[in-house]
């Protein structure tokens, strides 16, 4: 249990004035980036067969529903608020770290604090706990996770959305504890779910047994949170991980809340320094769709999973390489129109997803993002042109700016919000370390939106 009582000191009694400048700008960005995805992934036609099922079992009318205008009891509303928030594909990730992510911290702690009516400064220190737990345990088993098809996720994303809730319902450091013994035995994915709504309930889950698991440990529930035993019997046994790594420096910089790569399309990671070579290379050298002969991309075994040449469905050409490129290669600029039924049966794209081809590298290390990210564009005319990036910009090798998520707030937030809505809530985002309550903020975005 030592690392479970170490993150839980940290979970109780971290406070406001401990938190970095740094990370307090950052918790900023990715509330801009989950509130906007959470609400993305309510229009999302996949998202209907869960609203239905909310709104059939809905429980005391508690915490309200982003994009939906009803309410449902807290651990209902974190389900389908989490669910929403990776149906947008718009979550963002920690590498190394199995594809540990914000869409399991962000969508159970704002839902919690709307039903514990937390301050700002309140969800700040919450969310960042939660995430500074969970990246860090990450970063460290990935070694372990990532060449067996684990995603991390929703595996020790439980820890990060836990401890979120744990702090909102102001656990002692003993029931903080037990909440994580109680995490240990949920939270399950796996790299095989991907282009299913499998992989979207996945963080659902985690979002709802989060906050069950943070209100039964208030309750007096007890569990034995042995998270090296669990970690080491996950992976084997036989990978030696770095534990004291784990808690090493906690609560000091380096923080790993801020190397959470920050998604600027909704489709999946793996496919994005991809796109960022592709339109880089066009741009730089003027060229047109009509010049391209070839693209050939490079990738690790690992990129499989987003190696799917002829998608089936909208939800499948998010995993899809070919179809993406295919979609940057003709219009310049990757949005929510990329994946839907109309660009999979667009003959231009499907025509264009042929001119995309995999070279694999079994030289790779099978880990989340091994390899040098290189692309080889072939012109008609016989030149070739290459580029490489093993990030994407978004990444901490290419840090996005706040001006710039905020550009990606108001991109996808239209059409859902009002422009007045997208700016009010924006402002109370950036100034959340001063908001006495986040009630105007959840009430915008879960019902005042349908009166406009």
């Amino acid at each position: 249990m030592e690392i479970a009582g170490k993150f839980a000191k940290f979970v109780t009694h971290t406070e406001f004035q401990d938190v970095d400048k740094s990370v307090i700008e950052y918790v900023k960005m990715l509330t801009l980036k989950q509130v906007m995805g959470v609400l993305v992934g309510s229009t999302a036609p996949t998202s209907k067969k869960v609203i239905r099922y909310v709104m059939e079992n809905p429980g005391r009318p508690e915490c309200g529903v982003y994009g939906c205008g009803f309410r449902a009891d807290v651990a209902q509303a974190a389900l389908i608020n989490g669910f929403f928030g990776h149906a947008s594909e718009m979550e963002d990730d920690q590498f190394p770290g199995g594809g540990i992510s914000d869409v399991t911290t962000w969508p159970a702690l704002l839902t919690a604090a709307d039903k514990c009516k937390l301050s700002g400064q309140e969800a700040i220190v919450a969310l960042y706990v939660g995430q500074e737990m969970q990246n860090r345990i990450a970063m460290w088993a990935s070694v372990g996770t990532d060449p067996i098809g684990i995603c991390n996720l929703p595996f020790i994303g439980i820890y990060g959305a836990t401890a979120s809730c744990a702090r909102a319902y102001e656990l002692t450091e003993e029931q903080t504890k037990a909440s994580f013994g109680l995490a240990m035995v949920q939270g399950q994915g796996y790299i095989h779910t991907w282009g299913t709504d499998a992989h979207f309930w996945e963080s659902a889950t985690v979002c709802r047994n989060a906050v069950v698991n943070a209100i039964l440990a208030k309750n007096g529930a007890t569990s034995n949170p042995v998270i090296e035993k669990c970690l080491d019997m996950l992976t084997g046994g036989d990978k030696n991980l770095a534990f004291d790594k784990m808690v090493e420096g906690l609560g000091s910089a380096p923080f790993y809340t801020n190397n959470t790569w920050i998604k600027k399309w909704g489709f999946c990671f793996f496919t994005h320094n991809f796109v960022d070579v592709l339109a880089d290379l066009m741009k730089a050298n003027k060229v047109k769709y009509e010049d391209i002969q070839e693209v050939a991309i490079h990738f690790d075994e690992l990129r499989k999973v987003v190696d799917r040449a002829e998608p089936k469905d909208a939800e499948d050409s998010r995993f899809s390489t070919q179809h993406i490129l295919a979609y940057q290669m003709i219009y310049g600029e990757c949005n929510l129109k990329t994946c839907t039924e109309t660009a999979i049966k667009d003959p231009r794209i499907a025509e264009a997803r042929k001119k995309v081809k995999v070279v694999y590298h079994p030289e790779y290390p099978k880990r989340y993002f091994a390899g040098e990210g290189r692309l080889d564009m072939t012109l008609k005319n016989g030149k070739t042109l290459t580029g490489a990036m093993d990030q994407p910009y978004g990444g901490p090798k290419y840090p996005l700016t706040m001006d710039q998520t905020v550009d990606i707030y108001r991109k996808y937030c239209k059409g859902i919000l009002s422009d007045a809505q997208i700016e009010r809530t924006k402002d109370i985002i950036l100034n959340m370390e001063n908001e006495p309550d986040l009630k105007e903020l959840f009430d915008i975005c879960t019902f005042r939106h349908l009166a406009k």
